[in-house]
């Protein structure tokens, strides 16, 4: 399913975008991500605030509780069935006695849903969303580090957050991203985000990477690392052919999530 055009001009439903997913951002990062100038992002902003799509704030720009953010949550609302299944596969695929890092995010938080019922777990995230899901099972073990707390994902980041990381070693990262290259770059959209994922991949055996099919046609400024690290990507439909490719020559295994659309 494709992505709403909420205004028809590609540059302004980019930064309606990143707006939507982190809540605010400001104007230095939106001219980074969108390659463009200072000024004309302002000129955006102006002109989109204007038509009530975002509320202008000084020296950037956040969510506006208007008809825009319906079509963001229809949009959510459109992909969380693939997510769904892409979370059950991660979860068929975890073994139960696992030491489990997970990362931010909607679709993870999908994966923590979906690992309720499983066995004698330790998970170690940065993500209050994700720990909130799972703390109240019993066999589990959940542990959050310190750090400083993003109001619009409930994420933990910062160098206390990436030092506990550092301090574990995980059989299995359960992480999506931002976006991926033809060439497989893991890219992210926070920097500060980044370094906690970064640490958790190099601490990890094995990574298992959830992507919808919308990760392969988005833009993010931060790279992470590369899909030829991962085990295994978990998807919703094929990436395209380069894609697919590097995904083969590196050995990382491709599993295609099924919806219920499929099914029938």
């Amino acid at each position: 399913m494709s992505l709403t055009e909420l205004t028809g001009n590609p540059r302004h439903d980019q930064l309606l975008t990143l707006i939507a997913d982190r809540g605010y951002m400001n104007i230095d990062e939106l001219a980074q991500l969108l390659d463009v100038s200072t000024q004309t992002v302002r000129r955006d902003i102006r002109k989109l605030s204007e038509q009530g799509l975002i509320t202008r704030h000084h020296g950037g720009a956040g969510r506006a509780s208007s008809v825009v953010n319906t079509a963001f949550e229809q949009r959510e609302v459109s992909l969380t069935e693939e997510k769904r299944a892409i979370a059950e596969a991660i979860a068929d695929y975890i073994p139960d006695g696992s030491t489990i890092f997970i990362t931010i995010g909607t679709t993870v938080e999908h994966v923590a849903r979906a690992l309720l019922n499983h066995n004698h777990l330790r998970i170690i995230t940065n993500s209050l969303r994700v720990a909130h899901i799972l703390y109240k099972n019993p066999r589990f073990e959940v542990m959050v580090p310190g750090g400083t707390l993003r109001p619009h994902n409930g994420g933990i980041i910062g160098p206390a957050a990436t030092a506990f990381v550092s301090g574990f070693r995980a059989d299995y990262l359960v992480t999506s991203i931002g976006a991926i290259e033809h060439d497989g770059a893991m890219m992210e959209f926070d920097v500060n985000e980044a370094s906690v994922v970064k640490t958790m991949i190099a601490h990890s055996r094995h990574i298992l990477l959830a992507a919808d099919h919308t990760k392969y046609t988005a833009s993010a400024a931060v790279e992470v690392g590369n899909v030829s690290q991962a085990t295994a990507l978990f998807t919703d439909e094929m990436p395209g052919s380069a894609l697919q490719n590097h995904l083969k020559s590196s050995k990382v295994e491709t599993v295609l999530a099924c919806t219920s659309d499929d099914i029938a």
